[in-house]
């Protein structure tokens, strides 16, 4: 039997709840589409993590407050809006949801053959934003969830942090396609595992585009796993069909390349492309 790559559902199941949302992932564990799924963290004021993906609210709640400058406290009144943009487009939904706790979201999870990748969200890479690492490893390791888990982050820091003081959990760095100009040269920097080396990462996270007919390949050898984001992106309006028919072929290319993960904000649509 041919290997498939698992299928995670990008920030939930953003086809029909609000990303990041306890909602969004119970309905990612229910589709037949999902074996998995990823979401973004931050850490509030007071130390305690949330699924969050801005590190401003206004986008998705209407207020512009920092998510690092609120408490817990402060965050349990605030709801994400039914109405929200997103890539230049605006998404609606049937009504408000709450900004949720990592432990809630893992409990969700828990016990379930289900994969979750938790990125740990980072705009520059800030040294003094580290401790989010080991407050996430810190959960995943005492709720026991080390076999279903994968921390990965942009951020050197968050992951150097999380690996010096709980070296069991699962980490992978993450790799944009806009981060320096060549990609040729980012490829080759993502395929030399020097970052990963530092941190001790046991993945990789990357930009589908960075993948070529070798990266995979070097990875596994490595015995490290290789994960892609974000296929069929959820766009404002209807997808071209032209539009569909390449990621349709990108689907097939990485799992041919033997991936391990593909995220996606359309399972369905990834599913059909493995399985038609």
């Amino acid at each position: 039997m041919k290997r498939k790559p698992l299928i995670l559902a990008h920030r939930g199941l953003v086809t029909e709840y609000q990303e990041n949302t306890l909602p969004a992932i119970q309905h990612a564990i229910d589709s037949p589409y999902c074996e998995g799924t990823e979401f973004d963290v931050f850490l509030t004021k007071d130390n305690k993590v949330v699924l969050f993906h801005d590190e401003n609210l206004k986008r998705l709640t209407g207020i512009d407050r920092n998510i690092y400058d609120l408490t817990w406290n402060d965050l349990k009144t605030i709801q994400i809006l039914p109405e929200i943009e997103v890539d230049g487009g605006i998404r609606n939904y049937a009504g408000p949801s709450n900004i949720p706790l990592l432990e809630d979201a893992m409990e969700t999870i828990k016990g379930k053959d289900f994969f979750v990748d938790i990125e740990l969200k980072a705009y520059s890479p800030s040294w003094a934003k580290r401790k989010i690492g080991r407050e996430v490893a810190k959960i995943v390791k005492n709720m026991e969830m080390l076999e279903q888990v994968i921390c990965t982050s942009f951020n050197f820091f968050m992951l150097y942090d999380l690996e010096k003081t709980h070296r069991q959990v699962p980490s992978g760095y993450a790799y944009d396609d806009n981060m320096i100009s060549s990609l040729k040269i980012l490829n080759r920097l993502m395929e030399s595992n020097v970052i990963g080396k530092l941190v001790h990462s046991n993945a990789v996270c990357s930009e589908y585009t960075l993948i070529d007919m070798d990266t995979v390949e070097k990875y596994h050898k490595r015995n490290m796993k290789v994960g892609c984001f974000t296929l069929y992106p959820l766009m404002p309006g209807e997808m071209p069909e032209e539009k569909k028919a390449f990621f349709s072929k990108e689907v097939k290319r990485l799992a041919d390349l033997k991936v391990d993960w593909i995220e996606t904000d359309q399972p369905e649509l990834v599913w059909k492309d493995l399985n038609g």
